[in-house]
């Protein structure tokens, strides 16, 4: 079993696109906040550590992204192989600026041309952890290319965010995602919530994506889904059926899908809505074997979910959201500017 916090790059020869990340939300909805911690190393040249923080304001509809990076030289990409654990992990740049991951606590800060900001939150987890993928078929083999298991699900931070005209306290309710890969899919969208209206104890992740295929060609859409109701997990996971989930509709903004098992339906219409009134943000993906992709996500995004039994099309339940959070990757979207940050 490939554990959820392993640092992937030290099992790497070739290049790899590896992040540890945590999403918050306040209690009352209206603020949301990633941490962003990214090792990359092409197959050629130097690599990088960065670290982003980004934050939502629903009210104000607009995001505020904060970022360090340096270099991945050899005496640091050492230091990471020494770590091995994402969860005993931290490191200095040279700026000031600085991450401290522990199981137990988050800590940072971040020096940037639009000021400075830190973090300190301690976590209180549930280790509630989704591994989407067959761990024995696609963790251990090199294809699929691209990785993610849910760490935490369900994580609960109580502390601080502060800085640069942003002050963020209390307590926040989120999770935690492992992501490694060569890169990012060709293209993809991918949703995570646990704030569902009609069941607290709600837990949903799916994705669909286009893969590469020896870098010659790419995969039809791979779909899988997990959701977890009153205390039940609901699985659209099966390799040999992902390409087989009715995709409806996917566009920088919106994804809509039915997942299907051999007993259950499930739709799935996720709408981020217009980015000109939403708070989104986009960032660059660095690809190991050269440029980068345009991610964009909101955690605002609002879904209905509905499930049913396939064969019957009885209703077991509809959920509903204004939480979930949506990452979109399209081709066409090409990088304009350089660094961490990308118009959404």
């Amino acid at each position: 079993m490939v554990s959820p916090v392993q640092i992937q790059m030290q099992n790497n020869s070739r290049g790899i696109y590896e992040t540890f990340d945590f999403r918050g939300l306040t209690a009352d909805g209206r603020q949301a906040f990633i941490v962003k911690h990214t090792l990359f190393k092409p197959w050629f040249g130097t690599g990088t550590v960065t670290v982003a923080l980004i934050c939502f304001d629903r009210k104000t509809a607009k995001s505020q992204t904060f970022s360090a990076c340096e270099d991945l030289t050899p005496a640091y990409e050492k230091q990471f192989r020494l770590a091995k654990n994402w969860e005993s992990c931290s490191f200095a740049f040279a700026s000031g600026s600085f991450f401290d991951i522990s199981r137990e606590m988050l800590r940072g800060k971040i020096h940037s041309h639009q000021g400075t900001m830190s973090w300190s939150l301690h976590l209180q987890r549930q280790d509630a952890v989704l591994h989407q993928l067959p761990q024995g078929l696609c963790f251990e083999l090199p294809w699929p290319r691209h990785k993610v298991q849910v760490r935490d699900c369900f994580l609960s931070f109580h502390g601080k965010i502060q800085g640069a005209g942003v002050m963020l306290s209390g307590s926040f309710v989120g999770s935690n995602h492992h992501y490694w890969g060569d890169g990012y899919p060709v293209e993809y969208a991918a949703a995570q919530c646990n704030h569902f209206i009609e069941d607290e104890s709600a837990f949903f992740y799916g994705f669909s994506a286009r893969l590469s295929i020896a870098k010659l060609m790419t995969s039809p859409y791979v779909s899988m889904a997990s959701l977890k109701l009153h205390g039940r997990w609901y699985n659209f996971s099966d390799m040999l059926h992902s390409v087989r989930h009715q995709l409806e509709a996917l566009d920088n903004y919106r994804w809509r899908i039915t997942f299907l098992n051999a007993d259950y339906g499930l739709d799935v219409d996720i709408d981020g809505g217009n980015p000109r009134i939403s708070a989104w943000t986009g960032w660059h993906a660095e690809q190991s074997w050269g440029g980068s992709s345009v991610i964009k996500t909101t955690p605002f995004a609002s879904a209905t979910m509905t499930l049913y039994q396939r064969n019957t099309k009885a209703l077991v339940a509809e959920l509903t959201t204004r939480d979930i959070e949506l990452k979109t990757l399209l081709p066409e979207n090409e990088p304009q500017s350089i660094g961490f940050s990308a118009a959404p």
